[in-house]
């Protein structure tokens, strides 16, 4: 049998669990996956429960845990340099999506007035954090982000720090498309997408852009409305599914892997993208540039309330700005990937403030 390759993933949440489960199931080689997490108990509960998948599915996966609190800034590197994965796949930040969509408060007011990219601190510091131990322990890995990569993996890239691509959010949108189409053949498929999509576009104008064998595909819009009144659970593990083949491609790699991922080499936004061995292109549609699709998501980075330059200056829009200063009158208008750990610890502090607070009451309908 051919030497095991090996996978560090950090977290073991919902996008996590999802993940490491569908690698038991369809690994294409031997493959040992480290779950790494402050929870040791939680850590092998999942351990164990993706090892019966992989028995189950005759895969020849093995798993292992080790206790690790990451986002507490434990040191990643002797893990890294220990085992030099093929892929670290970081799946845990300091906020769960899953928070703003649980019972209302303060912070949750926030959030959804601001749009998600107020987070951006909250979901960077972890990766930074992870993507720097990678670049001096483990320099042949490939670096793969769950974490908000549509807009955190360009503040990373930025900062000169590896991260190949991100895992889900347009990922999740091609495959509901293929879902509804019943297309085996995800190489036939091309979407422009941003993790804003997750949640409905304030215009037609502002909705997904695919084409199926090249030519636009109309009924995106209907589709996807479909696909959005699902629990976003559900949503979550289609997202971790397609990010398993990515995965997988990258620690057994193959000639050629068509598929889509967000946030590929820093780019803003999600993209249809070839993959060979650990590079990454873009297969964009006869008629669309690169720099065309990059404006495109560009400019639906401000429905998440939030852009990112290919410099790593993060700039919050006039109105997420808005919002964010009523509760955080100090709040900058621009940061960089330098300011993050800085922002982080005032934001968990405004965080925690903010929870205790209840909504503001909806305003009445005039």
């Amino acid at each position: 049998m051919n030497p095991a390759h090996d996978i560090v993933v950090l977290g073991t949440g919902a996008f996590a669990g999802a993940l490491v489960r569908a690698l038991a199931q369809r690994a294409s080689g031997p493959t040992r996956v480290h779950l790494v997490s402050q929870d040791r108990g939680r850590a092998e509960h999942l351990a164990g429960l993706a090892q019966a998948h992989a028995v189950i599915a005759g895969r020849p996966v093995r798993f292992c845990t080790h206790r690790l609190d990451v986002r507490g800034g434990a040191d990643l590197r002797p893990l890294l340099a220990r085992h030099r994965p093929r892929v670290l796949a970081i799946c845990t930040s300091d906020l769960s999506p899953a928070e703003t969509r649980g019972p209302a408060s303060a912070w949750t007011d926030l959030v959804r007035a601001a749009g998600f990219g107020v987070t951006l601190p909250l979901q960077a510091a972890t990766a930074m954090r992870a993507a720097s131990a990678c670049a001096e322990a483990s320099p042949g890995t490939a670096v793969v982000n769950a974490c908000f990569p549509d807009a955190v993996n360009p503040l990373l890239h930025g900062a000169g720090l590896p991260v190949l691509c991100g895992l889900g959010n347009v990922a999740t949108l091609a495959a509901v498309i293929r879902r509804d189409l019943l297309l085996a053949d995800e190489s036939r498929l091309k979407v422009l997408a941003h993790h804003a999509h997750l949640h409905s576009p304030p215009t037609p104008a502002d909705e997904v852009r695919a084409w199926l064998d090249d030519r636009p595909l109309t009924p995106t819009h209907e589709i996807l409305e479909r696909a959005r009144r699902h629990p976003r659970a559900d949503l979550n593990e289609i997202g971790a599914n397609a990010g398993a083949d990515v995965v997988d491609a990258l620690t057994h790699p193959r000639d050629y892997y068509a598929g889509h991922v967000p946030a590929p080499n820093g780019l803003p936004g999600g993209y249809p993208v070839v993959l060979t061995g650990h590079s990454i292109a873009l297969r964009l549609p006869p008629g669309t540039s690169e720099r065309q699709a990059v404006a495109r998501n560009e400019q639906w980075s401000g429905l998440d309330g939030i852009t990112v330059d290919r410099r790593g200056k993060a700039q919050f829009t006039p109105a997420a700005l808005d919002a964010l200063r009523d509760r955080w009158p100090d709040a900058p208008a621009t940061f960089a990937a330098q300011d993050v750990d800085d922002l982080r610890t005032l934001q968990l502090a405004l965080r925690d403030d903010l929870r205790r607070l209840p909504a503001p009451p909806a305003a009445a309908a005039p």
